[in-house]
């Protein structure tokens, strides 16, 4: 188990998700389907990841720094506040990729944390493109990553795609199931398929022992 300021390694196989989403779920998580496996241990980890991850440009960047240097915040509170939105994603959505209906009190966290985002948005028309929700820098300020991701939540959870929401049969990821045939049952084939693949074949050799 990890403790405080002691960071996972990345794993191979990060970013399967499919969905910015499943991806910013599933910065926590290892081997099995223990939450204890932590990628984003610092503020730094997780300005890296919402740039990688498109979330954020170099003045968004800009624009988060001043925010906070202007109200003062520390950026333990921020992260805290990011990861608890995590964990209240992971599960609502692990419980539509398992087909029931999310418990209430994670459900309403994502909720407050959706309702606040829209407090920050305005909605943006392009052409003939989808009408969507745009966060304002300058009004979410430190909450810049935790907005994005929240009307990102809210737009998944409006789409039919939402019903190929799968958790991995093996760690606790979550993915898009794209398949043709809607059967895939690991974060990755290459980890956690192959593991339990090879932990089978080895209960097989020992059973025949």
């Amino acid at each position: 188990m990890l403790t405080e300021g002691m960071k996972a390694d990345v794993r191979a196989d990060a970013g399967v998700g499919g969905h910015v989403v499943l991806d910013f779920v599933n910065t926590c998580g290892g081997a099995g389907k223990e939450r204890d496996s932590e990628q984003l241990v610092d503020w730094r980890d997780a300005l890296g990841w919402a740039g990688a991850n498109g979330l954020l440009g170099a003045s968004d960047r800009r624009h988060i720094e001043k925010a906070r240097l202007h109200a003062g915040h520390g950026t333990s509170d921020i992260l805290s506040d990011l990861r608890a939105m995590r964990e209240a994603m992971h599960a609502v959505f692990s419980a539509i990729a398992g087909g029931a209906p999310p418990s209430e009190a994670p459900l309403r966290r994502l909720e407050g944390h959706i309702l606040k985002a829209m407090r920050h948005a305005h909605l943006h028309v392009d052409g003939q493109a989808p009408v969507r929700w745009t966060v304002r820098p300058e009004k979410a300020g430190t909450a810049l990553i935790r907005d994005r991701l929240a009307i990102a939540a809210s737009e998944l959870l409006a789409q039919p795609m939402l019903s190929n929401v799968r958790e991995c049969g093996a760690c606790s990821w979550l993915f898009l199931d794209q398949s043709r045939s809607k059967s895939r049952r690991w974060c990755s084939m290459a980890t956690c398929g192959n593991r339990v693949k090879a932990q089978r074949h080895y209960h097989a050799v020992r059973s025949t022992d």
